[in-house]
């Protein structure tokens, strides 16, 4: 790789996370640079799946896949190009030690961590972009309201799959995300398929059910369990034409993963259901939001394995999880706007 350092009046470089769902909580750290220097060349490195997140953002000028450079040599060629390009800013949101290289005088804020106050990764996200460039914490920046872009192409994507399913924007379409990147993360099929069907009997609801790929068996493995006809997106959309769709929805229910995130990046009112992980740290943003979890002694304990059964998502209810949809729906209806709550705990 190589590229030259642009005549602007500053260049910006973003070093990035490698997943999409950080890539979409680290959305606000993009717009508040582009609100802050609106004329920068501003330079994004993040890993390849994160590079759907932003990809043909004008937001962003130079947008290059860390994965391609995940080598003892191809580290060392990226290192290269990016002194090369001589950035004015620098934010480095992935702990790595280019900012020894790239700015050795400022190195010391690179090295600070945010304080155990700032729970949400968003937040603190934020905080690291302040504590390491000192213009954004003067201008007191706290992200623009459009972290997430979407463009004109998603959006048309979005509305042309409503039409294909034949739902109109007065009715009732619920999106459904059943899948997560570690299995431990993840409802039971049998929960989702009970909480569907009573959705679309008792709401009138338009079901979609949402995943990427890999993730088809988990979806058809609940389509089977269900009375109820539901439609699936799997392969249908990117992950910026689902958050398009999103946006259009009345509710979306999803476990703990990437489809969490891009809902409420796009303010959609969302049902989480948590368990091994933190919701202070993970939990959902948008103005409309439940979080729904089991409160076990073990829980959350964010071990990437269970030690035991996996009873803080088993034990969670169809029943809990349909009447945090329920009041969620009802207050979409009575067009109110109440803050974060959450389902019902063990007793």
């Amino acid at each position: 790789m190589s590229f030259r350092s642009p005549e602007v009046s500053k260049r910006v470089l973003v070093i990035g996370p490698s997943n999409i769902g950080d890539a979409i909580l680290m959305a606000d750290v993009v717009a508040a640079l582009r609100v802050r220097f609106p004329d920068a060349h501003l330079t994004l490195v993040v890993g390849e799946r994160a590079k759907a997140v932003f990809a043909d953002d004008p937001r962003i000028q130079t947008l290059v896949d860390a994965d391609r450079y995940d080598s003892s040599s191809g580290r060392f060629r990226l290192a290269f190009a990016l002194w090369r390009y001589q950035p004015h800013v620098l934010v480095d949101l992935r702990n790595t030690l280019y900012p020894i290289l790239l700015n050795p005088w400022s190195a010391w804020r690179y090295l600070r961590r945010p304080p155990a106050a700032v729970r949400h990764m968003r937040d603190r996200y934020l905080w690291t972009l302040r504590a390491q460039v000192p213009a954004m914490a003067a201008a007191g920046a706290d992200g623009a309201p459009a972290g997430l872009w979407l463009s004109p192409k998603d959006e048309t994507s979005a509305e042309s799959l409503c039409r294909r399913w034949g739902v109109e924007r007065a009715q009732r379409l619920i999106i459904v995300c059943p899948g997560a990147r570690s299995h431990i993360k993840r409802w039971t099929a049998e929960g989702f398929a009970r909480v569907a069907d009573r959705l679309i009997a008792e709401a009138g609801a338009t079901v979609i059910f949402s995943g990427e790929p890999d993730e088809k068996s988990i979806i058809e493995e609940i389509l089977g369990q269900m009375t109820h006809r539901a439609h699936t997106s799997v392969g249908l959309t990117t992950i910026r034409q689902l958050g398009a769709l999103m946006r259009r929805a009345a509710l979306v229910i999803t476990n703990d993963s990437a489809s969490l995130h891009l809902a409420s990046a796009v303010q959609a009112p969302t049902v989480a259901i948590f368990g091994p992980t933190d919701g202070a740290k993970y939990g959902p943003t948008a103005p409309r939001r439940r979080l729904v979890r089991r409160a076990l002694c073990c829980a959350p304990c964010e071990r990437p394995l269970c030690r035991f059964s996996h009873e803080c998502m088993r034990f969670i209810t169809p029943e809990e999880v349909l009447e945090a949809a329920v009041v969620l729906l009802g207050e979409r209806a009575r067009g109110t706007g109440r803050g974060a709550g959450e389902g019902k705990r063990s007793r």
